[in-house]
């Protein structure tokens, strides 16, 4: 034999060995007994062994379709990851397609595309919506040959392969889509006949039911029959004896057709769709088939989700048992997609939850949504994307945690991406369900416009039914009307009494679907939404509609019972106690029994700390039930739960903003109480809820800034710092553009051009709109705070820890308060509480009062304010009865810690004349320290005193004050300054300058320009040579200065704030040195007088070195300027004249030269008349307001 001979009879035996082989592997692949996992590793095996023996050069054909067939079991493979696996089977079918050309073997070429397709349309790792193009494509390339001509059956299975990628397709019109994949699946059945072909019909069948299911176009009700009678008839021959893998996975899909099913009892369909479940799990179990009984677990879990009959906490807790199950085999790693999808469904279950802590479940299902979206992005899978973005919004909407303005605000949003995706066009059902939602959270939305949100909610509603006809979604129908009503109930547009007319009819249209028997708990919902429209009709008997309404409120708690729906119970229970209370039949007294026992149940369920927002409003409702009825005790048990409620939801808002709006919208509670705990004489109590409902913000940003006392930054907080500094960079480019720009404008502002005011215009816009980014940075670094990003909630001060702030029998705290019928003044001594009220003096008299006669001449007009100042104090003083008050109160004290409160905090307590023997003012009879509230005094208190003082000046920084320039001068001189620690002028006295300084010393003296923003207190500022330091900068983690002892800011306006509608949060630069870590400052109420104030910083220190504390210095230097003649004020004079003289002799400016002349004139003019009292008016003296230690 020849060597030719010998090899060829080599590699004959070869393909004999490997034909045996390939024979035994194909068997082995489809073997049906055994453990089918071990088979197909095995195949695998035998077929990598056999590739071992061909090669692609020698035996081309077999070499292809060994690699073929290693790929149907790659594909098939149940062991080992399954994205990798996928990417074998394609990788071996791309090796077959080497061989296998349309040219040269074009059967085989179709075949191979076929299941390259297959494989691509499993395909995991990738984009999903190009693995589904890269399939449809293999499947258009197989059909070139695989002709229903010449391979009729080839070309109905690949008709049905690719109608199966149609389906999934995500790229195109998704209803054009599904009608594209009808068709194929119809064509497909050309062929296979039940008769001809039983199995393959039965399988198309099958399929074809899939499609109906999510079939877009047609009407919604007759596609499900559709599917429902497709999977009947594949169960004809899909039976479980014969064919049981294909019997469940029929009886799985026929279970999602009744899940979805609209004609016949919703009830019995979804008991059709679980016993159809648990069929198919009969088969489908873990061990043999652990994807398919995954699938049907989750699809399981998503009808006990819906399920009507039973118990609905069982059901939900069956739900998310199933959904855990799939999660034991749909892991990320092996299935990312139907991972996500049950993550989907898991969080749909624990938003309607009814077992273990609401909040918490609404939390697990935000979590869920979140790691859905890690795997459903909108780049690969924007349906599934949208339709998670959905589920999402809806938890944040039902969130209980958190803010519940914010959680909206984060619902919204939500809502309105998957809308970018569930379009009308596209997927109409969608996107009618979507406009659902969104209604919802445009009618419970806080923040915005309240009647604008209600129009949206009511649009919204009307485009949702223009899809949800009654005919076709007759449940969604009803829902929406529901949710329609709901929002024509709080419609504010449009006549009141018709727009409840509207709700009503609105309900009873939803009632038409909504029957006890077949929706029972939908119903329930209906009849509570209907009883609030009766509680609120107008039209109609008064008493007939309350009748109407208490009747429907208990039919709904025929099926809200506290053990079935615990929250909806106690939802209900809590209208119901207002329908009591308001009913007009039978026994008032027993009326009221029945509104107090209702309100006493709901508040077993709805807690402080589990329900904030319903405790609020029930305790609010019970509080203002006793308030009403003169039961002082039980509106403070109200009223207690209700405060705990509101500062536990504050507690939970991470946005400054929105923690200032919950504690305005609820300071009538705390009002109330007060109120309540006045008229019991449980003075101790009053003053402790009275401290505790002010100055928030301040306590908030003092308990931050102290968490950082060493002055650190934290890591999170330093970009947004940076941008906060570089926008207030670009504000001053801005201001000094503007002002290059407005040079001389006063002498030629009415020659303007059109092109200059237009630059003004722009530089004014500019300025505004880097304001409005800056403030949103300045939230941004609050958020990251420890108080707001931890949700940590600031304890408030107890009756003892208030008293403990006194340190002397001498020393009273007045605590002011003003309700909607007083003003109380507690006082507060270190052995005692009493009250002194001033009748009448409540919001409107005394309030309003100062703010129309204090405030409003202060920005209108200067003059008329400054004249005014005496006849206003005076009648603030006979409103407040100050006189009554020390005459009754005050006989043993020396010195006050004044609490203002509202406009009180723009009153200078110490020029309030007093008709006293030896004193005629508050301030000469007392010392007085003025604080924005109690907590801020301790935080004041625990800082301690320093041992060593270094002092610094920042002086004259704008070059044009030069009579502060002598102070200047003359502290350095007293405290020995050194220069760098004295700032003047404007090359000096800069922003950066500013800031080391402050950090360098342990007193500092401000005296320059400053100014209060009335528009937007943050924007307060201390003007230096070259920009500003802001209020929000002060507020901010850069300004920690926890070795920071005195500040005096002899500036204009630094003490003056306006209160934050009615929470007393006073935004003063004074308040953002306390937060810095000021231990006192003293601070300015009004635009101050220059020389007067140079005059009265040279007196207080002198009293300081003196060795008099900071508010004895400040009562005597008061009175010095007050009371002292021009001939007692001459040796001050005659210095200042001296030093502003040999100023002018140095200075070669020209306006320098004509302004220190305008100054001299004045101190001499003021120095002719040696008995005048020059600086005696209120004006001069009264503005200066010490806070902090004594």
């Amino acid at each position: 034999m020849t060597d030719e001979q010998r090899t060829q009879a080599y590699y004959g035996l070869i393909q004999v060995i490997a034909g045996i082989l390939v024979n035994l592997c194909n068997h082995i692949q489809g073997f049906p007994l055994g453990r089918r996992s071990n088979n197909l590793e095995i195949a695998i095996k035998g077929y990598k062994t056999i590739l071992t023996l061909l090669s692609c050069e020698a035996f081309p054909q077999d070499w292809a379709m060994t690699q073929n067939n290693l790929a149907i079991a790659y594909d098939k493979r149940i062991k080992g990851d399954r994205g990798e696996n996928i990417e074998l089977a394609i990788a071996a079918y791309n090796k077959a397609l080497q061989v296998y050309t349309r040219e040269d073997f074009p059967q085989d070429w179709a075949t191979t595309q076929n299941n390259l397709a297959i494989a691509y349309n499993n395909r995991i790792k990738g984009d999903r919506r190009e693995n589904i193009e890269l399939a449809i494509a293999a499947y258009n390339k197989a059909l070139q040959v695989r002709t229903r001509e010449a391979f009729p059956q080839y070309w109905a299975m690949t008709q049905n392969n690719l109608a199966a990628a149609y389906n999934n397709r995500i790229k195109g019109n998704r209803g054009e889509n599904i009608e594209l994949a009808i068709a194929a699946y119809n064509k497909a059945l050309q062929v296979y006949t039940r008769e001809a072909f039983p199995q393959y019909w039965a399988g198309t069948q099958n399929n074809l039911a899939a499609a109906y299911n999510n079939r877009i176009k047609g009407d919604r009700r007759e596609n499900i029959e559709l599917a429902i009678a497709a999977c009947n008839k594949a169960l004809q021959v899909r039976t479980r004896e014969a064919l049981p893998q294909d019997w469940a996975m029929t009886q799985n899909n026929l279970a999602n057709a009744y899940s979805d099913r609209i004609k016949g009892d919703r009830r019995e369909n979804i008991e059709l769709a679980i016993a159809a479940c648990n069929k198919a799990l009969q088969v489908r179990t873990r061990e043999a088939l652990p994807q398919d009984w995954a699938k049907t677990q989750n699809n399981l879990a998503n009808a006990y989700s819906d399920r009507i009959k039973g118990d609905r906490g069982e059901n939900i807790e069956l739900a998310i048992a199933a959904c855990n199950k799939a999660l034991q085999v749909y892991t990320r790693e092996a299935f990312p997609q139907y991972w996500a999808g049950t993550q989907n469904n898991l969080a749909n279950a624990y938003s309607d939850r009814i077992k273990g802590d609401r909040g918490e479940n609404i939390e697990l299902a935000i979590a869920a949504c979140n790691k859905a979206l890690q795997v459903y992005t909108r780049e690969a899978l924007p349906q599934n994307w949208a339709m998670t973005q959905n589920n999402l919004a809806n938890a944040y909407s039902q969130r209980i945690k958190g803010d519940r303005g914010e959680n909206i605000e984060l619902a919204i949003p939500a809502y309105n991406k998957a809308l970018q995706f569930c379009t009308r066009e596209a997927l109409p059902i969608d996107w009618a369900g979507i406009q659902n939602n969104l209604a919802i959270a445009y009618n419970n939305r806080i923040k915005g416009n309240r009647r604008e949100n209600i129009e949206l909610a009511i649009a919204a509603c009307n485009k949702a039914l223009q899809v949800y006809t009654r005919q076709a979604f007759p449940q969604d129908w009803a829902t929406t009307q529901n949710n329609l009503a709901n929002a024509y109930n709080n419609q504010l547009k449009g006549d009141k009494g018709e727009n409840i007319e509207l709700a009503i009819a609105a309900y009873n249209k939803a009632l038409q679907v909504y029957t006890r028997q077949a929706l029972p708990q939908n119903w329930a919902m209906t009849q509570n939404n209907l009883a609030i429209a009766y509680d609120k009709r107008i039209k109609g008997n008064r008493g007939e509609n309350i009748e109407l309404a208490i009747a429907a409120y208990n039919k709904a708690l025929q099926v809200y019972t506290r053990e079935a729906f615990p929250l909806d119970w106690t939802a209900t229970q809590n209208n119901l106690a207002g329908a009591y209370f308001d009913r007009i039949k039978g026994n008032r007294e027993e009326n009221l029994e029945l509104a107090i026992a209702a309100c006493n149940q709901v508040l077993q369920v709805y807690t402080p700390e589990t329900f904030p927002i319903g405790c609020l409003q029930t305790g609010k409702n019970l509080g203002n039930l006793g308030y009403r009825e003169g039961n002082w005790q039980l509106a403070i048990e109200a009223y207690t739960l209700a405060i705990e409620a509101v500062e536990t939801s504050r507690s939970w808002s991470t946005n400054d903003e929105r923690r200032q709006e919950i504690i305005s919208e609820a300071i009538g509670v705390y009002e109330k109480i007060i109120q309540s705990y006045v008229n019991l004489k449980q003075y101790d109590k009053a003053i402790e809820y009275a401290e505790r409902s002010r100055s928030k913000r301040l306590v908030d940003l003092m308990a931050s800034n102290d968490l950082y006392s060493q002055g650190e930054i934290p890591q999170e907080v330093k970009p947004y710092l940076d941008e906060f500094y570089r926008l207030q960079t670009e504000i001053e480019q801005q201001r000094q553009h503007f002002k290059s720009d407005n040079e001389g404008s006063q002498l030629i502002s009415n020659h303007l051009g059109r092109n200059q005011l237009s630059v003004l215009k722009e530089s004014r816009f500019n300025i505004q709109q880097l304001q409005e980014k800056q403030k949103q940075v300045w939230q941004n670094i609050r958020s990251c705070n420890e108080v707001l990003a931890k949700q940590i909630k600031v304890e408030h001060l107890e009756f003892n820890q208030l008293q403990s702030l006194i340190k002397s029998p001498h020393t009273a705290i007045l605590s002011f308060y003003t309700t909607s019928q007083h003003t109380h003044v507690f006082i507060l001594t270190q052995t005692d509480i009493q009250i002194h009220t001033c009748e009448q003096q409540n919001h409107q008299e005394l309030q309003n009062n100062i703010f129309k006669n204090w405030l409003q001449p202060y920005i209108k007009s200067s003059e008329t304010w400054i004249n005014n100042i005496p006849e206003t104090l005076q009648e603030i003083s006979d409103r407040l009865n100050i006189n009554k008050l020390i005459d009754t109160h005050l006989q043993d004290i020396e010195e006050l810690i004044i609490v203002p409160h509202l406009y009180l905090h723009l009153i200078p307590f110490a020029a309030l004349p007093i008709n006293c023997e030896q004193s005629s003012f508050f301030g000469e009879k007392f010392l007085i320290r003025i604080v924005p509230s109690c907590q801020i005094l301790e935080f004041t208190h625990n800082r301690g005193e320093l041992d060593q003082l270094n002092h610094g000046i920042v002086e004259n920084a704008s070059d044009d004050r030069h009579v502060t320039s002598f102070l200047g001068e003359e502290l350095t001189k007293s405290f020995q300054i050194s220069p760098e620690n004295r700032l003047q002028g404007t090359q000096q006295a800069t922003t950066i300058n500013y800031r080391q300084l402050v950090r360098r010393v342990q007193v500092l003296h401000s005296i320059h320009h400053a100014k209060f923003d009335i528009e937007n207190p943050l924007q307060s500022a201390l003007e230096l040579g070259d920009g500003e330091i802001t209020l929000g900068e002060l507020l901010t983690p850069g300004w920690r200065l926890p070795e920071l002892s005195d500040v005096f800011l002899s500036c204009c306006e630094t003490g003056l704030g306006l209160p934050e509608k009615l929470t007393d949060d006073i935004l003063t630069l004074s308040a953002g040195f306390l937060c810095a870590g000021a231990r006192n400052v003293i601070s300015t109420l009004w635009s101050v007088d220059a020389l007067a104030t140079t005059l009265l910083c040279l007196f207080y220190y002198q009293y300081r070195q003196a060795g008099e504390n900071r508010t004895r210095a400040l009562q005597l230097a008061q009175t010095d300027l007050r009371s002292k003649t021009s001939q007692e004020l001459k040796p001050q004079f005659r210095k200042i004249d001296k030093y502003l003289w040999r100023l002018q002799q140095k200075s070669s400016e020209t306006s320098t030269i004509e302004q220190i002349d305008n100054i001299l004139k004045n101190l001499r003019s003021i120095g002719q008349d040696h008995q005048q009292k020059p600086f005696e008016s209120p004006y001069y003296w009264a503005g200066f307001v010490s806070q902090g230690l004594r």
